[in-house]
C-alpha cells in the first residue's frame, strides 16, 4: 500500500537517532515538510541536507525548560498547520534502581510521556482541522514487564493515556494511536551501543529473548508507521499496536 505524505506537515521528536531519526528520512523521501528536533547537532545538520522540500530544526533537550518553550514558539511560527506529530522521544535514561526516588520518576515520566503531553496540549490549535494524526511511540515494555521497573511503569502509561487522549479528540478529528516496538537496531540506539560495548551480551538477547533469533531493524518498522499516520489506519484509533517479533512471548522458549 502507498501511501502519499508529499506537502503534509509532519513534527517529529527526538528525531536526531534511533527511530526517530529514520521516521524523519522516511517522511522527507516522501517529500513532505518536515520539522525534526533533538539533541545530535551533526545529524539534523545532514536531514537538512536535503533541499528538496522544506525541513525545520530545533537543537536542544526538550527537558530543558527554557529549551521546550523555545522549540514550542518555534513550531508555531514556522508550522501554522500540522497534519502529523510523532512522539519518539523517550528512554530508560540508565534508571535502573527498582526503587527510583521521585526525581527519577519524574524525570523518567517526562521523558516518556510528559513532554509529549505536553507538546500534544500546546500544538492541539495547530492541528489540520481536516484530519490530523497524533502517534506515540511506545515500547513493548508497555505490555510486558521486560525493562526496568521505572521504565516499564512510564510505558505502560503512555498506553492508557494514547487510549484516553484518542477518545477526546476522535471528535475533532484527530486520530491518536500507538507503537511498541520490540527490540530494533538504529544509528545510535541501545542496542547498537550494546553491541559495541558487549558483543557477548548482545548475542545472548538475541539468542535467549528473540524467538526468531534475529533482531529488527528500525526501518521494518515503517509500514505500520506510514499505515497510523494515514487515513487508512483511522480504525485504529486509540490502539497501541505491539510490533515484537514475539519478543514479549519469550520468556521461556527453548
Amino acid at each position: 500500500m502507498s501511501h502519499n505524505f508529499k506537502n503534509k506537515k509532519i513534527l517529529i521528536t527526538g528525531s536526531t537517532s534511533g527511530l526517530g531519526l529514520v521516521c524523519a528520512k522516511n517522511f522527507i523521501d516522501k517529500k513532505a515538510t518536515v520539522y525534526v528536533c533533538g539533541r545530535k547537532k551533526r545529524n539534523l545538520a545532514l536531514l537538512k541536507k536535503d533541499k528538496s522540500n522544506k525541513i525545520y530544526s530545533f537543537c536542544g533537550d526538550l527537558l530543558v525548560k527554557k529549551n521546550f518553550l523555545k522549540f514550542i514558539k518555534d513550531v508555531k511560527q514556522k508550522m501554522k498547520k500540522i497534519d502529523i506529530i510523532i512522539h519518539c522521544l523517550g528512554g530508560g535514561l540508565g534508571l535502573k534502581n527498582p526503587l527510583l526516588n521521585d526525581r527519577e520518576f519524574l524525570k523518567l515520566h517526562q521523558t516518556n510521556i510528559g513532554i509529549a503531553a505536553e507538546i500534544n496540549r500546546l500544538l492541539k490549535n495547530q492541528l489540520s482541522k481536516d484530519k490530523s494524526f497524533i502517534l506515540h511511540i511506545g515500547s513493548i515494555a508497555s505490555v510486558e514487564a521486560i525493562g526496568s521497573v521505572g521504565y516499564n511503569t512510564v510505558k505502560t502509561s503512555l498506553v492508557a493515556y494514547v487510549k484516553s487522549l484518542a477518545i477526546n479528540l476522535i471528535k475533532d478529528n484527530v486520530i491518536v494511536t500507538g507503537l511498541l516496538p520490540g527490540a530494533f537496531v538504529a544509528k545510535d540506539n541501545a542496542f547498537v551501543r550494546l553491541k559495541k560495548r558487549n558483543y557477548r551480551a548482545y548475542k545472548n538477547f538475541i539468542k535467549t529473548r528473540l524467538p526468531g533469533k534475529k533482531i529488527r531493524n528500525a526501518e521494518e518498522f515503517l509500514p505500520l508507521i506510514n499505515l497510523l499516520c494515514s487515513s487508512e489506519g483511522e480504525i485504529l484509533a486509540g490502539s497501541s499496536i505491539s510490533a515484537d517479533a514475539c519478543e514479549s512471548k519469550a520468556y521461556n522458549f527453548n
